[in-house]
């Protein structure tokens, strides 16, 4: 069995659940996400709702679908647009150095000199509440990580014997970064996306909680968890819910992240 074999298949399995739910919500649930019934309260579990209602008489199995497919939009959207804009600060910084490379990893470290949270926070403040606010504020927030990582690739290899020839040949920076350097760094990178897409549903979840992320009445884990805190002796389910869909992503995806790992890297 090769390395990493029972992790990819363990990470297979829960991020293609999670997968399967969001694909679903999008064509059917079974309640519609934001009716309210007073007289179906805080319901434990049962056939008719699979993981009961909430304070407001919602169905919390068609909230926590829906919300999965908010929750990984924001996810990817937060990983693919710090991977473009890190995987060109990182290409750049490695491969000019000099004053160039100050620069770029001068303003990496001022950015992670604070706290993911209070960058957040400065961002959703000084862009006012919107519907990809989140995404901006955590991409600034996971740049840094994934600048050092490409750039640190990027030294490996522009001194390496294939670029120099490829240098005697006349082959311009641009091709050299592109189609020769940066194909060598995604190995590393691939792995680095997959642990910062759980990352990023972390954070988004926590943003969420605090009233900072998804805003109603789209529901997000983040958002049902915060909404279940006054009634989570009453009803535990409305926070069990979007904490096991939590738990399963998480899960499903550093399980990934370490397959290609131990397959690829170690």
């Amino acid at each position: 069995m090769k390395k990493g074999t029972i992790e990819f298949r363990i990470g297979f399995i829960l991020t293609g659940i999670i997968l399967f739910l969001a694909i679903l919500s999008v064509f059917y649930t079974p309640y519609d996400i934001n009716a309210m019934d007073k007289t179906a309260r805080q319901l434990a579990p049962s056939l008719q709702h699979l993981f009961g209602t909430d304070n407001y008489g919602r169905d919390i199995f068609s909230r926590a679908i829906t919300g999965s497919r908010f929750t990984l939009l924001v996810a990817l959207s937060t990983v693919g647009s710090c991977t473009v804009i890190a995987s060109a600060l990182g290409l750049i910084s490695g491969y000019l150095g000099g004053p160039v490379d100050e620069i770029i990893m001068r303003l990496i470290d001022a950015v992670s000199s604070f706290p993911d949270i209070l960058i957040a926070l400065i961002v959703v403040t000084i862009l006012s509440y919107g519907k990809y606010t989140i995404v901006i504020a955590l991409c600034v927030t996971f740049v840094p990580s994934f600048t050092r990582i490409v750039r640190t690739a990027t030294l490996q290899f522009k001194n390496a014997e294939f670029v120099r020839n490829l240098r005697v040949f006349g082959v311009s920076d641009l091709r050299i970064l592109l189609v020769h350097i940066f194909p060598n760094t995604f190995p590393l990178l691939l792995s680095t996306i997959v642990i910062g897409l759980s990352n990023a549903i972390l954070a988004e979840a926590a943003m969420s909680y605090l009233g900072l992320g998804i805003q109603p009445p789209t529901p997000s884990w983040g958002r049902m968890l915060q909404e279940s805190q006054a009634i989570i002796y009453n009803a535990p389910w409305a926070a069990i819910a979007p904490g096991i869909m939590i738990v399963m992503t998480i899960m499903g995806l550093n399980s990934i992240g370490e397959g290609i790992r131990k397959r690829y890297l170690a």
